[in-house]
């Protein structure tokens, strides 16, 4: 990546995660449950925004603009750019029968965030779709890739090669992706 201020949040979202895991066993919760919770992330990258002396202010739930009542789920700014981040969490239904919708549910919802945010941010602001699935196993990355991510790419105009936060969790991964629109 690119961005070093996306960078510096990779990484210590990365290790911010990792501790919560460890310590309280949330991924493996959110695994188990298949549930679907963006706060997490949203409160995470909102911590260590709030940390960094280059952001200037920051808001979540931000309205896109005066006349919608769209909200982008994180803004914030520095003396050189405006940075607009749609956040999604999304479970899969490997080895989980009954949640056959899940993943194409899900894609569809980054999607729609993806076009969200090149229809109502100007060209000058950075702009980025952070996105996780969970679990992912070794033997589900040729179909997720093949059929899923691949449709989040058509939507970028990019082929994403694999997620920016690879995290092992029970016997599956916790997989964190960050796209730059």
């Amino acid at each position: 990546m690119e961005d070093p201020i996306i960078s510096l949040l990779i990484s210590r979202l990365q290790n911010r995660l990792e501790t919560i895991e460890k310590r309280h066993g949330y991924l493996s919760y959110l695994i188990e449950k298949r549930y679907a919770n963006e706060k997490l992330l949203q409160l995470e990258i909102m911590n260590i925004i709030s940390s960094l002396g280059s952001v200037k202010d920051y808001l979540p739930e931000k309205l896109y603009s005066d006349n919608s009542t769209e909200k982008c789920d994180f803004w914030f700014r520095t003396d050189e750019s405006e940075y607009w981040v749609e956040i999604k969490t999304r479970p899969t239904n490997y080895r989980k029968p009954g949640h056959a919708k899940a993943i194409t549910n899900g894609v569809s919802a980054i999607r729609d965030d993806i076009n969200r945010l090149m229809r109502y941010c100007d060209k000058d602001s950075k702009k980025f779709c952070i996105f996780a699935f969970y679990p992912l196993y070794d033997n589900s990355y040729p179909t997720f890739n093949r059929v899923h991510l691949s449709k989040i790419s058509d939507t970028l105009g990019i082929e994403i090669k694999g997620p920016d936060i690879h995290l092992g969790v029970s016997n599956g991964f916790f997989d964190i992706y960050f796209v730059k629109i």
